[in-house]
């Protein structure tokens, strides 16, 4: 078969290996190649090549409304490849926020309990680099991107944590970020799992073929699911037991408790033991840049949390805030809203610092309900956000935002802010 990969970052680079390694003639391509050095030749995109191709396979970050797939004859993503290459059972893990927490916890759970497990998709590496290992379970962080370009897609278990605004700028409206969050369940059947979060209003009534099983830090709307009662899950249903107890002592937000709940379900349905289950819950730390104390400064707590890069996931972090906020907001603009946040946060967040491109519609949507300044760089926002904090508050960075305006990334952002903070001292 012709192949034209299209993208040449990691996820294009290992599409193509694995694609040349099946015998096909692959030809990978990108928009900017200056400078590039790899494995596998690249060449300029160009429409003859996409004619050339049977088929054609973009990476996940170029967006399904480029002018060039009107040239392609067939389009399908590196997951649905993937996909066609892989036996055994998947786990796919998708929603706003919580998507690289819940399908790490899965993957260690599964380790622990000595089955045959990979791990993939959006979390890296790439699903395709799993093909030629082909484990007995595959567990894949999914983003609504990746399911663009998606034909039998269909995953054993599937969980969908959240739904909340994000990627604005990619889509023209909220249903249809909605629309292609939930395409992750459209090729399931009653033989499947569809694990989702009976709290979220775009999932209470969603129309599903698989077997429903709900979850809730309170009792689950659904007949099968799970929740908490103390620290301890409980399953309901035709999963009805006791579950893992949950280390609260460890002071996790409302969103790591979510995570581990859909990671207990998961296991229950592998039948899994509650103490291997326990021993990962204990020995977990949260994700690098995801709500990350970096220590604290004449009782001034400092928390890193730059993997916000939505509405939703800034929301998360101020619900599990102690004490007064002063929050380091902006970046590149997603289109999220944030007046609704500060309007019910408005009790704790003491100031806003708002830095980067969003910074003229953050500070028109939230500057009327919470105290809010301006900061040209991150250096200024902490020295900032430092100078309007008084001991037992906590300076957050929770952008709400990407990064890509002024950091390379949001891991690159996260080490900026704890430069910045260390150089207080």
């Amino acid at each position: 078969m012709r192949i034209v990969v299209w993208g040449a970052g990691e996820t294009g680079l290992m599409t193509a290996q694995e694609m040349i390694r099946r015998g096909h003639d692959v030809r990978l391509v990108d928009e900017n190649i200056a400078g590039r050095s790899l494995t596998v030749p690249v060449t300029p995109l160009s429409r003859e090549d996409l004619e050339w191709a049977d088929l054609l396979i973009p990476s996940p970050g170029i967006p399904r409304d480029h002018h060039m797939f009107a040239y392609a004859k067939k389009v399908l993503s590196e997951i649905e490849i993937a996909f066609s290459f892989l036996t055994g059972k998947l786990i796919a893990i998708t929603g706003t926020n919580g998507k690289t927490t819940t399908t790490t916890l899965i993957y260690e759970i599964l380790k622990r309990a000595g089955l045959d497990a990979g791990i993939g998709g959006n979390i890296s590496p790439p699903l395709i680099s799993l093909a030629e290992q082909n484990p007995e379970y595959v567990v894949a962080e999914i983003s609504s991107f990746q399911l663009e370009w998606i034909d039998r897609f269909r995953p054993y278990i599937c969980i969908c944590l959240n739904i909340t605004p994000d990627h604005l700028d990619r889509y023209r409206s909220m249903e249809e970020y909605v629309y292609y969050k939930e395409k992750i369940f459209e090729n399931q059947q009653d033989s499947d799992f569809a694990i989702v979060n009976d709290d979220d209003p775009y999932l209470k009534n969603i129309d599903l073929r698989a077997r429903r099983i709900g979850f809730s830090l309170d009792r689950p709307l659904s007949t099968d699911g799970g929740h908490i009662e103390g620290s301890q899950v409980v399953f309901t249903g035709g999963i009805s037991g006791a579950g893992p107890v949950l280390p609260l002592e460890k002071g996790f937000g409302s969103g790591v408790l979510e995570d581990m709940l859909a990671a207990s379900i998961t296991g229950r349905l592998l039948g899994i033991d509650n103490t291997v289950m326990e021993e990962v819950f204990r020995g977990f730390s949260v994700i690098h840049h995801r709500f990350e104390s970096i220590g604290s400064i004449n009782g001034i707590s400092f928390i890193d949390d730059s993997k916000a890069t939505n509405v939703g996931a800034v929301e998360k972090a101020l619900s599990g805030t102690k004490g007064k906020a002063i929050i380091i907001l902006g970046g590149k603009d997603k289109g999220g809203d944030f007046s609704q946040i500060a309007l019910r946060y408005r009790d704790t967040i003491k100031k806003a610092v708002i830095m980067g491109e969003a910074t003229r519609r953050i500070m028109k949507e939230i500057s009327g309900i919470v105290d809010c300044e301006t900061a040209s760089n991150m250096k200024d926002a902490v020295s900032l956000a430092y100078a309007a904090a008084i001991p037992g508050d906590t300076v957050l960075l929770s952008p709400g935002c990407s990064s890509f305006d002024m950091f390379d990334s949001y891991a690159h952002r996260g080490e900026i802010f704890r430069q910045c903070v260390q150089a207080i001292q």
